[in-house]
């Protein structure tokens, strides 16, 4: 009897009590590891909570984000007619205004339209204001301003969101 009790005791170190010590070191082992990175993190949270404050602050006076509103794919046929009321308004001339047909490839929901417009320079800084408040405009991706004889020129390309 007291050798079946004692196999049945040595069974339940061996098949119970070992594998648990194995685990329980393997967690030791992992904690271990992580140490560092959660000091890492507790040394990077007060920044990050002060990013998120600075990020919810509102904007300067004068600079507004518009909310994207993309133009539908039946209103691109007017897009010309947009960009020559834009230039009219701005007070200087659209020598072209090129819709770039690739950036429209494999399903992008942007347009991207390559102009050209002539006039003075504080007129371009009215056109980009005018631009700036299109909610269906993305972002400019490029701008040139050339002075031919004929006067200043700008050459700009815009990205415009459509669905």
């Amino acid at each position: 009897m007291p050798t079946i009790f004692a196999i049945v005791l040595l069974a339940l170190v061996l098949l119970g009590v070992l594998p648990s010590s194995r685990d329980i070191d393997k967690t030791r082992t992992s904690i271990e590891e992580l140490q560092p990175a959660l000091q890492q993190q507790k040394t990077l949270l007060p920044i990050y909570l002060s990013l998120q404050q600075r990020k919810k602050k509102s904007l300067p006076e004068g600079i507004a984000i518009n909310e994207l509103q993309p133009l539908k794919i039946k209103d691109l046929a007017e897009l010309p007619d947009v960009f020559e009321t834009l230039a009219r308004e701005s007070e200087v001339e659209l020598v072209s205004a090129t819709p770039q047909v690739r950036s429209l490839q494999d399903g992008h929901e942007m347009l991207r339209i390559d102009a050209r417009i002539r006039g003075d320079f504080l007129a371009f800084n009215n056109l980009l204001n005018r631009l700036n408040e299109m909610r269906f405009v993305e972002s400019i991706d490029s701008l040139t301003i050339d002075v031919a004889n004929l006067g200043q020129e700008m050459s700009l390309s815009v990205w415009l969101a459509i669905q």
